[in-house]
Order: C-alpha cells, then sequence, then structure tokens
C-alpha cells in the first residue's frame, strides 16, 4: 500500500492489519463496512482479496462491487476461498505472495486523481465518525458515543471486544484501529456470549495489556457465570 498507493479496505477479521491513519486504509468494506471504503470498492475495476473469505458481510450479499467489469485476484492458503468471486487464484501464503507482488509492481503507482479522491473520501468519512463519537445524547450516551470514548482512551496495546448485535457494525464502520492488536471482534458466526470468557482469555494471554469487553443484554444471558471466575480469579478486564 505504501508503495503503490492502492487503497485497502478491511473485513472485521482483517480490521488493524493496516492502521487506520495509513493514507491508503479506506476503512470497513461490506454491509457493516463505512461510506470510504464501499465508495472506493463500488467502482474498483480490480479487487486483490488478501486471506479473505468472502463472507455474507464483505460481499454485501453479492452486491458490493459494482463495478460491471471488476476483477478479482485472491491471495489465499485455501483453493477454496481462493476460487470465490470467479477469481484469478494465487494459492500463498499472504506474506510470501504480497513481497513478490511488491516487487512486481515495483514502477507502479495509482494515478493521482485516485490517490485525491481516497483522501476525500477518508477525510468524510473521519468527520462523520467525529460526529457519530460526539452527539452529546444525555444523559445516557448514545452507543456511538461509548465507542468513541473507548476509541480515545485505549492505548495501541489495548485490547477491545465484542461479538453479537448491533455493536460489531458500528465498530466496523467506526472502530479507528492503530494497531494489529486493538480490535477483536468475532463476526463469522456471531457467537453470542463470546466477549464476557473471551475477555478473561485476552486478559491472561495480554496481562499488561487494558481489556475491555462490550457486551449487550442477549450475550449476558448467554454466559453471565464467566464473570464470577473474573471476580474469583481477580483478572482486571472492563465490561461494558
Amino acid at each position: 500500500a505504501t508503495a503503490t498507493g492502492i487503497p485497502v479496505g478491511d473485513t472485521q477479521a482483517g480490521k488493524g492489519a493496516i492502521n487506520f491513519d495509513h493514507p491508503s486504509a479506506v476503512g470497513g468494506v461490506g454491509s457493516t463496512g463505512c461510506d470510504s471504503g464501499n465508495h472506493i470498492a463500488d467502482k474498483a475495476d480490480l479487487i486483490i482479496g488478501v486471506g479473505t473469505r468472502y463472507s455474507d458481510f464483505t460481499t454485501a450479499s453479492k452486491t458490493q462491487f459494482k463495478n460491471p467489469d471488476v476483477k478479482f485476484v485472491n491471495i489465499n492458503v485455501t483453493p477454496f476461498d481462493a476460487a470465490k468471486e470467479s477469481a484469478e487464484m494465487v494459492v500463498a501464503d499472504a506474506r510470501e505472495a504480497l513481497a513478490a507482488l511488491t516487487e512486481a509492481l515495483a514502477d507502479y503507482r495509482v494515478e493521482a486523481a485516485y490517490s485525491e479522491e481516497i483522501t476525500a473520501e477518508k477525510e468524510a468519512w473521519l468527520k462523520a465518525t467525529e460526529r457519530c463519537y460526539h452527539l452529546d445524547h444525555g444523559p445516557l450516551p448514545a452507543q456511538t458515543e461509548v465507542f468513541g470514548a473507548l476509541n480515545e482512551l485505549m492505548g495501541e496495546e489495548d485490547v477491545v471486544i465484542n461479538a453479537a448485535g448491533s455493536m460489531p457494525g458500528d465498530l466496523q464502520a467506526l472502530w479507528q484501529a492503530r494497531s494489529p492488536l486493538q480490535y477483536h471482534v468475532e463476526y463469522a458466526f456471531s457467537c453470542m456470549g463470546y466477549e464476557v470468557p473471551a475477555a478473561m482469555g485476552v486478559k491472561l494471554a495480554r496481562p499488561e495489556a487494558e481489556v475491555v469487553s462490550i457486551v449487550g443484554d442477549g450475550t449476558y444471558q448467554m454466559l453471565p457465570m464467566e464473570l464470577a471466575t473474573v471476580v474469583q480469579e481477580n483478572i482486571k478486564v472492563i465490561y461494558v
């Protein structure tokens, strides 16, 4: 992305693979993505899929990539996923393939007009995100205001966890990931209840990090007993 200026959109599982403030990072793609990522994806003539399984959310039920001439090149260790979207299959390790691709594209740079379009889309979405983060609802804050407060307070080594409900959609669209560690949202199977014990596991694995688990009423009713274990073992996890 740095070498070529090619824009990078992220899926739920891929958020944090590129920092949100990288010039080429356009944000979430798909039905729970953001305007900047989706506007770029809508018009793209070539999609390079790196490790993605092209879930129903990512493709917005096969409606996301609107250019009638769009082509796909999929880099994946699994042939089944590399073949999706009738792609040119590159069955390979992502790191090795991207290194080779960067070398092959040594003389390539996106056109200046495209770079300007990417920047304009990013700036527009940053403004929209700021509005969502600071709605000034009272006496209780809006859900997106809670995410904004956490995004501003949490460091690069800290971890936010969520799994189900409307929150993963808001998080994919609005969370500004500043490291590969910060964003831990399980959405492949929408495992309601995952957040409560997962936060305990992440804290045990990374005791130096602040771990924040965002829990809805359904999740709380699924696995509240793990909270007793967290208290019993004196494990510091923040549940919202």
